[in-house]
């Protein structure tokens, strides 16, 4: 292992004065507390298996920086190095090359001469901020040469936190909505309109996470994703049962003398929804709801964003991109996909969806004008295929409802309305096909 060497610049300090001596010099209060607080953000960068060894410049607005960083990081304390404040370069190398291989040095110090070291030891120019740190790789055998691991300070910290809170806010709002829904599912489990709001504010949560999937992380994401998606699956069901049952009343309006025994039909799929409520709705369904959203919160408030993606400390240019690049996408497999091949046309609906639900999720950080066009056309895709898939799952539904039936008029009545379904996502099929032709 190689050694590491970890250059800190002190904090913000009292102002030069002719008549004070510059190296009794102290950290402002506000120095302090900038920098404590930054300390306090990086411990999970700082923290280190290896040995540590702490050097701090003998100047008092050093000292006091490198005592933050000794009791906050429970580390030891750091020894005074006249080197570091007359920037003898030969002096550190000296005083390395003592040390055994995966040691991490910490050198408090000050500008320009941390800035120097670094340029001397990576062949690159770097201008320290004040509290401002810099973690170096030095090359095994050969401690004058090193690498710039990360770099981090407190204003840009403090910037990118601001950021992050953005984002998170994100996530928090449809935390809340995710509870209320489930507040008024629990309350009324037997209303469709009650469980599809609490399954669609879990599907909004999947795809504001999938939206910024990269800054997170994807095992992190992975991880959301399924402990959502197994909330959701639980509902699934009795949604489809739903959307049956409605379809079927749209039928039994639209062409009442398709079958003669609707009445029939709808006792059967309601007493069939009302067996499924008996079994499943039980007290570790509920738990289980209650510990996902409980989980679901932890996770949020625990959730570190990539830095490397910002621009100017923001994440406004990532995601732009990341929109006009998913948009593209989704009207391009929208276009191209074969919508009477079900499972390409439920593909392509999932993405407008996910697409459309961080649209609206993000639309204070995205392009309003962009994204208001963009949801428009993303409805449209979710609800033309969302038909052709309904017609498709339902008929399915219908048939083996004709298979399970034991009165032959039940039979033919699921059968011909199984028909019907597929008859109809024909036409929509169909008439797409003439739209794009045209």
């Amino acid at each position: 292992m190689s050694l590491e060497l970890l250059l800190i610049r002190h904090g913000k300090a009292e102002k030069r004065s002719a008549d004070k001596d510059d190296t009794k010099r102290k950290l402002t209060s506000k120095g302090k507390e900038a920098f404590e607080a930054f300390i306090n953000a990086m411990k999970a960068d700082l923290k280190t298996d290896g040995e540590i060894v702490i050097w701090t410049s003998p100047l008092k607005r050093a000292v006091q920086t490198a005592d933050i960083v000794s009791d906050q990081m429970e580390w030891s304390q750091p020894d005074k190095k006249d080197f570091i404040a007359t920037g003898d370069f030969t002096a550190l190398m000296d005083e390395l090359s003592d040390l055994s291989s995966g040691t991490r040095v910490v050198c408090v110090g000050h500008e320009p001469t941390l800035g120097n070291w670094v340029e001397e030891l990576t062949g690159s120019e770097y201008s320290f901020k004040k509290g401002g740190m810099v973690l170096l790789e030095l090359t095994e055998g050969d401690h004058h040469k090193g690498t710039l691991v990360w770099a981090g300070d407190p204003k840009s910290k403090k910037k990118s936190d601001e950021e992050t809170e953005v984002l998170r806010a994100v996530l928090t709002d449809q935390l809340a909505a995710m509870r209320k829904a489930y507040t008024h599912f629990r309350n009324n489990p037997y209303s469709p309109k009650r469980t599809h709001r609490f399954r669609v504010t879990m599907r909004k949560m999947r795809s504001l996470l999938h939206f910024v999937k990269h800054l997170i992380g994807t095992d992190t994401y992975d991880e959301f994703n399924e402990l959502l998606k197994d909330a959701a699956q639980r509902l699934e069901p009795i949604r489809e049962a739903d959307v049956l049952i409605e379809s079927c009343g749209e039928r039994a309006l639209e062409e009442p003398g398709l079958i003669d025994n609707y009445a029939e039909v709808f006792r059967y799929l309601h007493n069939d929804r009302r067996k499924w409520m008996r079994r499943r709705l039980t007290e570790s369904m509920v738990s289980a709801f209650e510990e996902m959203l409980t989980e679901t919160e932890e996770r949020i408030s625990r959730l570190t964003f990539d830095d490397d993606k910002q621009t100017d400390g923001k994440w406004d240019a990532y995601l732009h991109d990341r929109f006009t690049s998913r948009k593209k996408k989704v009207l391009k497999a929208f276009k191209k996909a074969d919508h009477s091949d079900h499972e390409a046309a439920h593909d392509v609906r999932k993405q407008a969806k996910k697409l459309r639900y961080a649209a609206k999720g993000y639309k204070e950080i995205l392009p309003s004008k962009e994204v208001k066009k963009t949801k428009k056309k993303l409805k449209s895709i979710q609800n033309e295929l969302g038909l052709i898939c309904d017609l498709y799952t339902n008929s399915e539904k219908l048939t083996a409802y004709s298979e399970k039936a034991k009165e032959k008029p039940l039979k033919q009545a699921f059968s011909l309305l199984a028909e019907r379904q597929i008859a109809l996502r024909d036409e929509v099929i169909s008439k797409h096909s003439e739209l794009n032709d045209s």
